[in-house]
């Protein structure tokens, strides 16, 4: 975003078509009220897009509880034997996190490579790529990295909590 500001004397269409010769790829806004527009609608936009990316971390972390609840029922039986072998519970808790952190680390590996590709598809439709160019920044990543790590966490604490308070005796006839 370029701001100018002209003098008194100067001529807004003058100078607003030698901007645009230029910098053809350039959109000019000449009002303040024309700004207000754009800077609402990018607002907008921006309320979307941290809605989208909640609603997609509830979903991760709901996907991330229902893969690690099934595999600590699948698996009642074993966490059974390592318990009766003297596992702690806290032990049964740190390898059921251990897991469901692994498990968001492959989905967060996927989903960059995913979103990614999905960019530059978007960037090849002309109406988009010439409006819009994405940035990746390292700040991107590692944000992206620490939310996968929070997702995990918070999915795996019920399913890690639950095995863990499985009495040995009922696991093992658990069948």
């Amino acid at each position: 975003m370029i701001f100018v500001k002209l003098k008194p004397d100067a001529n807004l269409e003058d100078v607003t078509q030698k901007i645009e010769d230029s910098y053809p790829d350039l959109v000019t806004i000449k009002t303040a009220d024309d700004f207000n527009k754009v800077n609402v609608g990018l607002d907008v936009i921006q309320s979307a897009s941290w809605a989208i990316s909640l609603l997609a971390i509830l979903i991760g972390s709901i996907g991330v509880i229902n893969t690690m609840v099934m595999s600590v029922f699948e698996r009642t039986r074993e966490i059974g034997v390592l318990k009766a072998s003297g596992w702690r519970n806290r032990r049964i808790i740190v390898m059921i996190l251990g897991e469901s952190l692994v498990l968001t680390l492959v989905a967060y590996v996927v989903g960059i490579l995913v979103g990614i590709g999905a960019v530059r598809v978007l960037m090849a439709i002309p109406s988009i790529g010439n409006f819009i160019q994405p940035v990746y920044t390292t700040e991107v990543f590692i944000r992206a990295f620490l939310i996968a790590i929070l997702v995990g966490l918070i999915g795996g604490v019920y399913p890690a909590l639950r095995a863990s308070r499985l009495p040995p005796t009922e696991a093992l006839r658990y069948e």
